[in-house]
């Protein structure tokens, strides 16, 4: 396997790499804290004896972990208030209405600044990140409110429905979603997003590749309208692609885990946004976003790249036609405040990533 495949999924998965990384750290930090709080109370609690440096750096230490005592007691609060208050202890009502107003607010708030941006041509100044720099500027009104329209019905209505025929099914075979309970701690967070991550790709590439068969492909073509996609277009697509290829994958991990509504509508927010940055980048690389130049390929020549995270693209070849391209080049993080397209030329032989 080439250097430059391998170094596609590093550079697709760059963020997440280091958000594992640093919650990993963290979770350490963390747990030598408790042992450091734990050491102070056996040490300091029956005595009057004056702190030492030694002392004060423990007590440090015991502040740190009091902080994040603090921030999971709210999170505990303001969940049993949804809970308790909202829903009025109804499993079925908060695994049902709960989660489809979760995900639209989520949506909402997520996709309003590019929907604004895409939909009235300003700043114009943002225009600089564009990858498909002729395209969309603006973009069609008419045909921005009808996608908007679709993506809206999917996400609410469609969404619902389907939360609704699933429940009682799951909740028989599979065991409903926890609602109540201690909410689970960072790692256990942290490694049930990552799983629900595999998972949801092995889903989400597979079933890609299916709909791009041709007796399949009428269930996608709507999807592939846009060829410069927008953020809202992330969720444009029929009945049938939005439950089998949207709705399924993002399901799967935390039912099968059985693990906690939050821990559910924690991973609905992290999705949406990935597929907001896809979509969206798709029309913008900005700095310090993981880049989208892969799924921009893949709408403009319906080929390459049915996955998010690459290694089921290089494992599979479908990775060769796009990095193999200009595209492909500039598929990296930029840090720096100089669009994309300027530090790496449109001249593939003379391209040379920073």
């Amino acid at each position: 396997m080439e250097f430059s495949r391998i170094r596609l999924i590093w550079d697709t998965n760059l963020a997440g790499i280091l958000i594992l990384l640093c919650s990993a750290l963290f979770q350490v930090w963390l747990s030598f804290c408790d042992q450091t709080r734990l050491s102070i109370i056996h040490k300091f609690s029956h005595s009057s004896v004056f702190l030492d440096s030694a002392g004060m750096t423990q007590l440090n230490f015991s502040v740190t972990w009091q902080m994040m005592d603090s921030l999971k007691d709210a999170a505990e609060q303001i969940w049993r208030m949804i809970w308790k208050d909202l829903f009025n202890e109804n499993s079925f009502l908060i695994q049902t209405v709960g989660t489809t107003i979760w995900g639209v607010l989520c949506w909402l708030s997520l996709n309003s600044f590019f929907l604004v941006v895409d939909y009235t041509g300003r700043p114009q100044w943002l225009y600089k990140y564009k990858i498909q720099e002729e395209k969309n500027n603006p973009a069609d009104r008419k045909k921005v409110l009808g996608t908007f329209k679709t993506a809206l019905y999917n996400i609410s209505v469609l969404n619902f429905v389907v939360l609704t025929v699933m429940y009682y099914p799951n909740t028989r075979w599979l065991g409903s979603l926890r609602s109540t309970g201690l909410l689970p701690t960072f790692g256990e967070l942290v490694l049930q997003i990552w799983a629900f991550k595999i998972m949801e790709e092995f889903g989400n590439y597979y079933g890609h590749r299916i709909l791009h068969m041709p007796q399949f492909y009428k269930y996608h073509k709507k999807h592939h309208e846009w060829t410069a996609p927008m953020s809202i277009v992330s969720s444009h697509c029929g009945t049938v692609e939005h439950i089998l290829g949207n709705i399924l994958p993002v399901a799967a991990g935390p039912y099968i885990f059985r693990s906690h509504l939050f821990v559910g509508w924690i991973w609905s927010l992290l999705v949406l946004f990935n597929t907001t940055v896809e979509h969206s980048a798709s029309g913008y690389h900005l700095p310090l976003l993981y880049s989208a130049e892969g799924h921009d390929y893949h709408h403009k020549t319906f080929t390459s790249w049915y996955g998010t995270m690459a290694f089921l693209d290089v494992l599979h070849g479908t990775d060769k036609p796009f990095s193999g391209t200009v595209d492909g080049k500039r598929h990296f993080i930029s840090c720096t405040l100089t669009p994309v397209n300027e530090t790496v030329s449109d001249r593939e032989d003379s391209c040379k990533v920073e």
